[in-house]
């Protein structure tokens, strides 16, 4: 029996659909439980397996569609759509969005791709083309953006940078995982356009050139913006020392640090504990927090 096929038959209200893993024996049912739906609102498909069946992937697609004027969040994790801008230019009414990386998303369709109220987009690894012409057709109410491109060696980036600051100017919440160094002119041009910049996350994945990323920090950082991440800093006390120095007469921020565990001593740690303590003694922090993440 196929528990989709029932649920369908008695759950027709359902406004949020998460699937965590989708097999070729689910197919079927998981088609009929969506189109049965009369206000659905949040779909997350967080992974996708077994994804060769290429008839089933018409069906989801059209599925759906079928909602595109009620799914304002919606989550696709690897799904193999070729047509990846034709697919989301139904989606008028999408709020969020969040898509990870395939290898069968075609980029080459010349087509615009419209969100005209979407507020918030994650990527990862998604080609850098598709994402860039999300950005230009959002209207400007982009508030809240993520980028994961950890494994993006070209100029990418970059141009995807250009695009948030020359559409995004209600930006509000940024994440970067990428490399910093060959960012740095460009980040200085964010931080200029963007001048409702709440918070900044820097997953850094190495320390290259955090020390002039600090120094853009204070001198370009909107008024807004007092809320910083850093994940995956190899902790450099003077570089910090500087930044806190250099912070003076501006918003106290709030700090998180992440760092991986073996890369610290406990003497380090104590000796950044001190450091932070005596700077929110002196006001330039209001709040701050260390943690360990694993890779």
């Amino acid at each position: 029996m196929d528990i989709l096929k029932e649920l369908a038959k008695i759950c027709k209200s359902i406004k949020e659909l998460k699937f965590d893993i989708i097999c070729q024996n689910t197919t079927s049912g998981i088609i009929e439980l969506i189109e049965v739906q009369k206000n659905l609102i949040d779909v997350n498909f967080s992974k996708f397996v077994r994804f060769n069946n290429r008839l089933f992937i018409r069906y989801l697609e059209e599925s759906l569609i079928k909602h595109a004027d009620t799914i304002q969040c919606l989550k696709i994790n690897r799904i193999p759509i070729l047509k990846l801008k034709k697919f989301l230019s139904y989606f008028v009414s999408l709020l969020r969005l969040e898509i990870v990386f395939n290898k069968f998303w075609d980029d080459s369709d010349k087509e615009n791709l419209t969100l005209p109220i979407l507020k918030a987009l994650k990527v990862r690894l998604v080609s850098p083309n598709i994402v860039i012409n999300i950005i230009e057709n959002t209207k400007g109410h982009l508030s809240e953006i993520c980028l994961d491109y950890d494994d993006y060696h070209d100029n990418g980036i970059e141009k995807i940078i250009q695009a948030i600051y020359q559409n995004c100017s209600n930006l509000q919440y940024l994440k970067l995982l990428c490399e910093i160094g060959s960012l740095i002119s460009e980040l200085e041009n964010l931080l200029i356009n963007c001048q409702f910049l709440n918070e900044l996350v820097i997953d850094a994945l190495n320390n290259f050139d955090m020390d002039k990323l600090f120094i853009l920090l204070t001198k370009f950082s909107p008024i807004t913006l007092f809320k910083f991440e850093f994940i995956d800093y190899r902790i450099n006390l003077d570089d910090i020392k500087l930044f806190f120095d250099n912070w003076k007469d501006r918003n106290p921020m709030l700090l998180k640090l992440m760092y991986q565990r073996i890369s610290i001593s406990n003497e380090i740690e104590q000796q950044l504990e001190d450091l932070v303590e005596e700077y929110k003694a002196k006001g330039i922090i209001k709040k701050y927090f260390f943690g360990y993440y694993s890779v």
